[in-house]
Formats: C-alpha cells, sequence, structure tokens
C-alpha cells in the first residue's frame, strides 16, 4: 500500500466517522513521508548525543519518548515501503 492509498483510508468513504485523537496520531505518525522520519532520525541521534552528555533523567525521557515515536515511524515507512508494488514508490501524496 503506498503513502497515497494510505492516507486516502483517512478521509475516503471507509474512514471512521469519528476519529479518535490515538486514532488520528497512529495514522498521522504512519503516514510521515521518508524525509521527515529522515530529519527525525537525525533529531533522534542528536538528542540522544545531547542526553548521554548531560544525563539528567529529563532529558533522557524526552529523549526515549522521541526516539520510541521515530521507531515508530520508521516502521510504519519501512512497512508501507515492502507493501508497495515495485513501481512507483515514490509516489507522495499532495
Amino acid at each position: 500500500m503506498d503513502l497515497l492509498t494510505y492516507k486516502e483510508l483517512d478521509t475516503g468513504p471507509d474512514a471512521p466517522a469519528d476519529p479518535t485523537l490515538g486514532h488520528r496520531a497512529w495514522h498521522w505518525l504512519l503516514s510521515l513521508s521518508p524525509t521527515a522520519v529522515t530529519l527525525m532520525v537525525a533529531l533522534s541521534i542528536g538528542l540522544c548525543m545531547v542526553a548521554v552528555q548531560v544525563s539528567q533523567e529529563v532529558v533522557l525521557a524526552v529523549m526515549a519518548v522521541f526516539w520510541a515515536l521515530t521507531f515508530l515511524a520508521l516502521v510504519g515507512v519501512v512497512a508501507r515501503w515492502m507493501t508497495t508494488p515495485g513501481r512507483g514508490r515514490h509516489r507522495m501524496a499532495a
């Protein structure tokens, strides 16, 4: 399933009438573009390097939460890429 098809699930006729905040956040996270996920990975690595140097629990907690979100988004991008048939993998939603 490519990104256009995935986003249409949220806006098409089969979309839930009143989605919860968790549902919208989950679909937003899994429908990020590969460029946004790449930037999230870069920010996660930078935040990790700062958190290790500072070693304050608050900074470590922020780093852990952001890294978990980055991991989920990365898994979502890879899953979309694996399920998209051959040609057209580069298609993006407008």
